[in-house]
């Protein structure tokens, strides 16, 4: 599969709570379709996909400086746009990618910073504790890493937010499809994924 280790594509010297706009996906383990189907080129969400679709729309009511942008649920993985603000004089700075005031809201300095990987790993523990409590979704399980952008230009904002729009009507092509991994070879799989974000992560 393209890029099995997305942990590889971290920026070990990166500060993670740097105020910024950051593009997740989680995948769900072994790319299972278990968050629903696409149907007519749009997402249908089963109960974990609600599950899943509910708890990002909560993030930021669990935190002071974050707020969530464009995202998706599909078959077997989730897309986000997660934005980390800096607090000054207990008002959040807009991010570098915003040029207005959309983001800008009175709030109480935080006790501590906010990184992106507490963020993500307290989203996935809070699915899985849910989604476990189903029945035929005991089991249920994220894959271990997950892949991160720092979204560095208000274009490349643009392009993000628009390819998580269009996620579902490129279903049958995806990265992520794993029916449509399966039918190309191993070095035409790595070259899609390059390709894709590539073209995606051009600003």
């Amino acid at each position: 599969m393209p890029f099995k280790k997305y942990k590889s594509l971290r920026l070990n010297e990166y500060d993670y709570s740097q105020p910024g706009a950051y593009f997740v996906t989680i995948c769900v383990k072994y790319r299972k379709n278990l968050f629903g189907s696409i149907e007519n080129e749009r997402m249908k969400l089963n109960v974990p996909g609600k599950i899943a679709f509910d708890d990002i729309a909560e993030i930021a009511a669990h935190y002071e400086n974050v707020s969530i942008g464009e995202f998706i649920v599909m078959p077997n993985h989730v897309h986000m746009i997660i934005f980390i603000y800096e607090l000054r004089g207990g008002r959040q700075a807009v991010p570098p990618t915003d040029k207005d005031n959309t983001y800008l809201r009175q709030v109480m300095p935080p006790a501590g910073s906010t990184r992106l990987p507490d963020i993500v790993g307290s989203y996935k523990s809070g699915v899985t504790r849910k989604i476990r409590k189903i029945k035929e979704f005991q089991d249920f399980q994220w894959q271990r890493y997950y892949f991160d952008h720092i979204v560095r230009s208000e274009k490349g904002l643009e392009k993000i937010t628009d390819y998580i729009k269009l996620n579902p009507s490129m279903w049958n092509e995806d990265i992520e499809n794993l029916l449509y991994l399966k039918s190309l070879k191993e070095n035409e799989r790595r070259m899609k994924a390059e390709t894709v974000y590539r073209n995606l992560f051009i600003q």
